[in-house]
């Protein structure tokens, strides 16, 4: 016996599941050229501030915002300059939280009951541009499945989360102001993303998750990375 005790796992958002993610989320958002530079972002659903770095590299000022007090805890350990606050987005008003030029919820939307509710209340405080990715339900219509998230600090804080289609949560951004929406042409190079769309109603299949991105903005926008909502896929046939 060598008396020395097992390796403790890696903090939450420090695992290898959730490196691989933020890593191609990372190298994704850089590839959507979007005007960044310099402007106020707030981080809804931070986690421990990870993608958050994407911003703050790029001169922007970020508030970032969890419902997890353990999570904005190790945000401000690993990043200490950095505004964050602890917001039940559910529940919370998010007016207090200030205007923002951009509002980027990446892995949140799905853990919501009500996602159309909570893009409302955030096209509220959002200037210019949404940015959000979210699992979803491979579906044509506009339709959301209610489900039972894990007990896990890194899922939903009511265990009651959702499974919105991609038709549903461009409904919810345009109903909310944010006229133009837009899926990027390629998606990030993560298996959750390269799923084929069967339009079969599934959110969960060959063992994963299935994730889109979506970014609708006030204004049109003119990058070539990006394709207007709905893409060719979910598209009436002209026949």
């Amino acid at each position: 016996m060598t008396g020395s005790a097992e390796a403790s796992p890696p903090p939450l958002f420090d695992q290898p599941f959730y490196e691989a993610i933020t890593e191609a989320r990372l190298a994704h958002l850089a590839t959507l050229e979007l005007p960044i530079e310099g402007r106020s972002v707030i981080d809804i659903g931070c986690g421990i501030g990870r993608l958050s770095e994407f911003f703050a590299e790029r001169r922007c000022e970020v508030l970032c915002v969890d419902g997890r007090q353990e999570n904005i805890s190790r945000l401000r350990e690993v990043y200490p300059g950095r505004r964050a606050a602890v917001v039940d987005v559910e529940q919370d008003s998010l007016t207090e939280l200030g205007e923002h030029d951009i509002v980027f919820c990446y892995g949140l939307l799905y853990h919501l009951a009500d996602p159309f509710a909570f893009i409302r209340r955030a096209a509220g405080i959002c200037r210019e541009t949404m940015l959000i990715e979210t699992c979803v339900v491979d579906a044509l219509e506009e339709l959301v499945l209610l489900v039972e998230d894990p007990d896990d600090a890194t899922q939903a804080l009511s265990r009651i989360a959702s499974r919105p289609s991609p038709s549903f949560v461009s409904a919810a951004l345009r109903s909310s102001g944010l006229e133009h929406v837009y899926l990027p042409r390629e998606r990030p190079r993560h298996p959750d993303f390269q799923y084929r769309r069967l339009l079969d109603g599934s959110y969960f299949r060959d063992g994963r998750a299935l994730r889109e991105v979506f970014v609708a903005s006030r204004v049109p926008l003119s990058s070539t990375a990006l394709e207007p909502f709905p893409p060719s896929a979910l598209r009436p046939s002209s026949g």
